[in-house]
């Protein structure tokens, strides 16, 4: 799905809140994500180059929060957007190039948000996008771009614990978009593998041009979230 949302907590008040929370300095914050605490704070402070989905995993693991609630600072996962100037998700998006190219996310078609699969299942996510512009879409694709890594594991003490060595699998990076004309509706489908164990993982998707360029910004995602639990 994509999401919509009020808007979030500052990250440097994020920090802030979860170290007084945790009874821990940024400093400790920092070594317990592994990043150097200059970067922490520059982070926090917006004047550092976005990070990485494995640098969010693991800043989320030390805040003891779902890796999710900082996507929403970084949804492009690609470090081109500065923090502050940031948008969240959004259900609707306007070319930056092309204002008369319009995409709508409307909704999920299979597997909702938080659905339950069994380890190891493969199962298909379908999206339904639409064509709200003028201009036909004509050699767009969807491209994956979480790099794989999964969200985190709930510890027996109902912490979180980011994890790096499961993921969300798919077959295919990258998806050729069927041509859209204005006004239709088009699905996107793609089969999924679920992890071996249990964890809460996503897969996160754009779409771009025939070049490869993101058609509709940082905002403009979709994903596919699943909760992996043995039933």
């Amino acid at each position: 799905m994509t999401q919509t949302s009020s808007s979030p907590e500052p990250l440097r008040g994020l920090l802030a809140r979860r170290g007084r929370e945790l009874g821990k300095t940024l400093t400790a914050l920092a070594a317990e994500a592994g990043l150097a605490r200059t970067y922490l704070y520059d982070l926090a402070n917006g004047s550092a180059r976005d990070p990485s989905v494995r640098t969010l995993v693991r800043l989320a693991g030390a805040l003891q929060v779902s890796p999710l609630l900082l996507f929403r600072y970084y949804a492009d996962l690609q470090g081109s957007a500065a923090f502050g100037a940031f948008p969240l998700a959004t259900n609707r998006a306007v070319n930056p190039r092309d204002p008369e190219d319009i995409a709508a996310f409307n909704a999920d078609v299979t597997t909702p948000d938080h659905a339950v699969v069994s380890p190891g299942e493969s199962f298909r996510k379908i999206w339904e996008l639409q064509n709200l512009g003028s201009r036909p879409w004509r050699g767009r694709r969807v491209q994956r771009v979480d790099g794989e890594y999964a969200i985190a594991r709930r510890r027996p003490d109902g912490g979180l614990e980011a994890v790096q060595e499961a993921y969300l699998a798919s077959l295919y990076r990258e998806i050729a978009l069927p041509d859209t004309l204005p006004g239709q509706p088009v699905h996107i489908a793609v089969d999924f593998a679920a992890p071996k164990e249990s964890c809460t993982v996503a897969s996160i998707w754009r779409m771009t041009d025939a070049d490869g360029v993101p058609c509709f910004g940082p905002s403009f995602i979709f994903f596919a979230l699943v909760t992996v639990m043995a039933q």
